[in-house]
């Protein structure tokens, strides 16, 4: 199993701490990640958060098998 890239979610509001249980997006690379999770926040119409409703805020996230390969 090799490094996994992936978007997540959570409510952009400082009053409420939902997020977003399972990953929205999975990605090939942790740029196309961040550039994904860049261009979710800067839509418009983004999904509202269902215990507050808010809007949803999008961040990349990597789980790397081996951080440091020469270590």
């Amino acid at each position: 199993m090799g490094d996994r890239f992936k978007i997540r979610a959570y409510c952009s509001s400082r009053t409420c701490d939902y997020v977003h249980k399972e990953d929205v997006m999975t990605a090939i690379n942790y740029e196309s990640a961040y550039s994904l999770a860049i261009a979710y926040n800067a839509y418009p119409a983004k999904p509202g958060c269902p215990s507050c409703g808010e809007p949803i805020t999008f961040y990349a996230h990597s789980v790397l098998e081996v951080p440091w390969p020469n270590a």
